[in-house]
């Protein structure tokens, strides 16, 4: 597949995940299905840009990369164990979703040569 096809599915995973925070914020538990289903999206055409991309995977930007996805898929936790209020996380994903952008376009950790 092309790396059109994997950056188009890639940003609708990212579109699914925050719908997901969405639900989380109004109350909507149901909605949180769409987490779930973009975090899957998102993990297979990152692998799939990556592959296509030849980014080694040990670089740091996969791994900011993957940390971040690790973080938004740990948010809705802290919301469900009274942690954090939904509030709170929509605005920390939001903030990630920033960083991943930011390091999806330039291909490299803010601060860092």
């Amino acid at each position: 597949m092309s790396i059109a096809f994997y950056h188009i599915a890639h940003l609708v995973g990212l579109i699914l995940l925050f719908a997901g925070f969405g639900a989380l914020a109004s109350g909507n538990r149901k909605g949180m299905m769409y987490h779930g289903i973009g975090l899957l999206i998102l993990l297979v055409a990152g692998f799939g840009l990556i592959a296509k991309l030849q980014v080694s995977y040990a670089s740091h930007f996969v791994i900011g990369k993957g940390l971040i996805f690790l973080i938004l898929g740990f948010l809705p936790v802290l919301v469900k164990k009274n942690v954090l209020s939904a509030t709170a996380v929509l605005w920390i994903a939001i903030a990630l979703g920033g960083l991943a952008a930011y390091m999806g376009y330039l291909k490299r950790l803010p601060f860092v040569s």
